[in-house]
């Protein structure tokens, strides 16, 4: 499948090296000729682009020209050429399969220091003509007509247009003579060296800093003043490019080393910062709502803020891992606020969940035992019981082990039933275990029949309580217990 896939490729590629017409572009992307000639016609006019603004992280609006209907087809099929013709330098981290801004900042970690530059207007310093004259390189090999047709479809408003699949790909190719030069810098100096779009990267494990790329630099009140050196600066002037003074960046080990917004310092981390402010907002939503919150945040928009909220935690996700607890705790909070569409957010909240309690007992016992979880959650203590609990899809094995890893105290249901049941017996086998080094955390409760002594010894130096005979008594037992355990679970947390 992949073989015929490069053919395929490679057959559209020969076709436009062959192209003369619109018709034979056309063709060789797979269009029909003349739809394509009325794309042709309005690319610059503003008929197939959307504009919009979306905010940047930094703050401020990034300007976004999205392409629509038959001239985003005709740039998605070019697009794949281009995959195919560029192959790019593993110091290339943006736009490139395999490859993540996280990516882009382990290989700058735990260094002596790292210059961060921003290539300034990146995609609007590509003109028409660049872009044209890239389709003419021996690279593309296309014929004038076809290198005037192909820049046009790439083209808006006489410059790549951040929002179409071909921008960040003719940028990469574009780049690759910056990229050329400044490596060339990096590996007589033995430094590190990425881009990502228009962000570039150096650092180095060594002290001292190459003249070539920091002429000068002296720290004021408002920061760090950086004078670049001239072989840096005119990598990147004789390439096309322009630096964006007021973002450059020299960072030591007793700063904060950012790469690509990430702290790097010693190993790859969201900011502190960015989480607590994550956590303000979600706590904001859990008190006043995602209307009132919305107003806050982003202009009221509420939506736009449940996406806010959905894209930080898979940035987090993807930097931390699935795995990290601080994540886990996030998702848990943004649930409880009403965040509820997205399953990854639910699993994850779900696994971060600490329970008071947990109900051990075989389901010959639920009904009985129902009643005290009832009273227990009347009293607002968090209860892991496996019918309201577990859920369907779930799996069961890695629930319960959650459940007994979170709960504060362990309570068995010890019957006949429960003796016989290999499930419970493993329940109650791992609570004893933990117990151990947590003292007093096994609670039993046994049927009035039931002889702990000779099926559990293990508990025969545990206090139980008996579930009474008579119904009419239960209601009052029930009351009883759940009084206890209320002050039980208080002093546990003062305690903390």
């Amino acid at each position: 499948m992949k073989a015929s896939i490069v053919f395929h490729t490679d057959f559209r590629l020969i076709q436009l090296r062959a192209a003369h017409s619109v018709r034979d572009v056309a063709l060789a992307l797979g269009l029909d000729p003349k739809k394509f000639f009325h794309v042709l016609k309005h690319t610059d006019d503003g008929r197939y682009y959307r504009d919009f603004e979306i905010p940047k992280k930094t703050g401020g609006y990034r300007q976004i020209s999205k392409p629509v209907k038959g001239l985003a087809l005709a740039q998605d099929r070019l697009s794949t050429i281009l995959d195919h013709v560029y192959n790019p330098g593993s110091y290339v981290k943006a736009f490139v399969k395999k490859t993540s801004f996280v990516e882009n900042a382990r290989y700058h970690k735990a260094q002596r220091w790292i210059l961060n530059i921003d290539l300034k207007d990146f995609f609007p310093s590509i003109s028409f003509p660049r872009v044209r004259g890239l389709f003419l390189s021996t690279l593309f090999g296309f014929n004038e007509r076809v290198a005037t047709i192909l820049a046009r479809i790439c083209t808006y408003k006489g410059s790549l247009p951040q929002g179409a699949s071909t921008s960040p790909r003719l940028a990469n190719i574009i780049a690759k003579s910056l990229d050329k030069k400044i490596l060339e810098i990096a590996k007589s100096h033995q430094l590190k060296y990425t881009r990502y779009s228009d962000d570039i990267s150096l650092s180095s494990s060594k002290k001292v800093i190459p003249t070539l790329v920091v002429k000068n630099f002296h720290d004021n009140p408002d920061g760090r003043d950086v004078i670049l050196g001239d072989g840096l600066k005119n990598a990147v002037r004789s390439s096309g490019f322009f630096i964006n003074a007021s973002k450059t960046r020299l960072m030591m080990p007793n700063n904060r080393q950012e790469v690509t917004g990430l702290v790097v310092n010693k190993r790859v981390n969201v900011r502190r910062t960015d989480i607590a402010k994550l956590r303000m907002k979600i706590h904001s939503v859990k008190k006043v709502g995602f209307s009132e919150a919305a107003k806050v945040w982003v202009d009221g928009n509420e939506a736009q803020l449940k996406n806010h909220l959905v894209g930080w935690l898979a940035h987090i996700r993807q930097v931390r891992g699935p795995s990290d607890p601080v994540l886990a705790k996030l998702c848990l909070q943004a649930h409880e606020a009403g965040l509820t569409e997205i399953k990854w957010i639910e699993e994850l909240a779900d696994m971060s969940k600490e329970f008071d309690v947990f109900l051990s007992h075989a389901s010959e016992d639920k009904e009985r035992v129902r009643r005290l979880q009832a009273e227990l959650e009347e009293r607002k203590v968090s209860v892991f019981f496996d019918e309201s609990t577990i859920k369907w899809g779930d799996s069961i094995v890695e629930k319960v082990n959650h459940g007994l890893l979170k709960s504060t105290f362990f309570i068995p249901f010890l019957t006949e039933t429960f003796s016989k049941k290999g499930w419970t017996n493993r329940e109650l086998n791992s609570a004893i275990q933990m117990n151990m080094t947590r003292k007093r955390r096994i609670l039993p409760i046994k049927s009035p029949d039931f002889d702990v002594d000779s099926k559990y010894p293990l508990l025969n130096d545990t206090l139980y309580k008996t579930w009474p005979r008579d119904p009419a008594d239960e209601a009052a037992f029930i009351s009883e217990i759940s009084d206890e355990l209320v002050a039980l679970i208080e002093m546990e947390k003062s305690s903390v």
